[in-house]
């Protein structure tokens, strides 16, 4: 299905997925909430926060220091989070309930990490919970920043033991079997290094899988323990690969297209309608019901 765009435009991209639901952004300053299985489509428009930025960088996600998009389920309301750094050096931390159809101001939520770090901007929904990791993990002292939907606070959890930081590279979090992970590729090594958190905050359970491929993102995880991603290895092998737990390959489709890019998104197709869709048809109905 294309874009829901009557005119092309000049920069389209996908920021995050949730229950059926692709966030996108589309220049100059718009989001865009869309279910691709239905079709449906609503456009944020964000220029409000626009004026005030430190930097004006004409696309995302270069514009927000942090960004995610994720369900609260005790609200039955998606919501779109941003922080933001103004000219006057100051976070700021705001959310647009699409329930609502408002941007809302948390700025006394804001974590004191904000500027501690240098963030990979994308947040990954998982179990109600934005999650943000450095760009890149130093020691077992770094963590992950973690923002509840229902309860609008902001929380951490310890990152798993890491080698030197002139070892790994760029990290990525992903859900993998069901359990929160990261990655990053370890050039040591020239492994990709993959994290699992089996139980989730319970630190302990923290389990690392190293794949031979000095590229490697991880698609799937099987539940006898599989690894399924794309990628390429220093022998220049691509395409698709399937390994075990200890990191033997088991199978490689080589024929398969495999453009390496980095992945944020992952979509489920679903039904859902958005909770501002539901209450437009309401309203639609009860002045139809009036003007019977």
């Amino acid at each position: 299905m294309s874009p829901p765009f009557k005119k092309k435009p000049s920069h389209f991209a996908v920021l995050g997925s949730c229950r059926g639901f692709i966030l996108s952004y589309r220049d100059p300053h718009f989001l865009v909430v869309w279910n691709l299985l239905t079709g449906f489509s609503k456009r944020i428009s964000y220029s409000h926060i626009v004026a005030r930025l430190k930097y004006y960088v004409v696309r995302l996600p270069y514009k927000f220091h942090l960004y995610g998009f994720g369900y609260d389920a005790s609200q039955d309301d998606y919501l779109v989070v941003v922080a933001w750094q103004d000219k006057d050096d100051h976070y700021h931390l705001d959310y647009l309930s699409l329930r609502t159809n408002s941007w809302i101001n948390l700025d006394a939520a804001l974590s004191n990490l904000l500027g501690s770090y240098n963030w990979n901007p994308p947040g990954l929904f998982f179990n109600g919970t934005i999650h943000w990791v450095p760009s890149v993990l130093e020691a077992y002292r770094d963590v992950i920043l973690i923002f509840d939907l229902k309860e609008r606070t902001f929380s951490t959890l310890s990152a798993p033991e890491q080698p030197v930081k002139s070892a790994c590279s760029y990290s990525i979090l992903a859900v993998l079997g069901g359990c929160l992970g990261l990655y990053y590729r370890n050039y040591d090594s020239r492994k990709t290094e993959i994290w699992v958190m089996k139980e989730y905050k319970v630190h302990s359970t923290w389990t690392l899988y190293q794949i031979p491929c000095e590229v490697f993102q991880p698609v799937c995880f099987y539940s006898h323990g599989d690894i399924i991603g794309r990628g390429y290895t220093f022998s220049d092998k691509r395409g698709y690969f399937i390994h075990n737990v200890r990191g033997d390959l088991l199978k490689h489709f080589k024929n398969l297209c495999c453009p390496i890019r980095r992945a944020y998104a992952v979509y489920t197709e679903s039904l859902l309608p958005l909770p501002s869709d539901i209450k437009d048809k309401d309203k639609k109905n009860k002045r139809k019901e009036n003007c019977m």
